[in-house]
């Protein structure tokens, strides 16, 4: 079962393909979240990811999965057990991009889930605008 926390909104004037470009690969994420140090490939698809201390999860196993308007991160091995959806919906002049985040496991959280939304809202809100600012721009980036 999982908890939604919160949603983030954001427009742009990237195409949905190139957005979905960069979400389907782990590899382009420290392009856009400059918390992540190291990500590493393992044989069944999922990337170990590292952030730098201080971090509520400095290590998690991440698998990335698709539909036709979603891309879904699946964290699990960290203190925080999440699902990150991010929904694409536009035209050939605009994109909304919604990210929500859906909490799967909360048993090793070092304090109340209630203190966190908000900080952790704020700064998915940033890294959002960076993945933006890079689908906007001429950046190459894995596809």
């Amino acid at each position: 079962m999982s908890e939604n926390l919160f949603q983030n909104v954001i427009l742009t004037h990237a195409h949905q393909e190139r957005l979905r470009a960069i979400l389907i690969h782990p590899e382009n994420l420290p392009l856009w979240d400059d918390e992540i140090t190291q990500i590493i490939p393992t044989a069944n698809g999922a990337v170990q990811l590292s952030r730098r201390p201080p971090a509520l999860n400095e290590h998690e196993w991440l698998t990335v999965t698709t539909t036709a308007s979603q891309i879904s991160y699946h964290s699990h091995g960290g203190r925080l057990d999440y699902e990150l959806v991010f929904t694409l919906v536009g035209d050939t002049t605009q994109t909304s991009l919604t990210e929500e985040l859906r909490v799967t496991n909360t048993t090793s959280l070092p304090v109340p889930l209630r203190l966190l939304v908000p900080i952790a809202k704020a700064a998915f809100s940033r890294k959002l605008q960076a993945l933006v600012a890079l689908a906007e721009s001429s950046g190459k980036v894995f596809a």
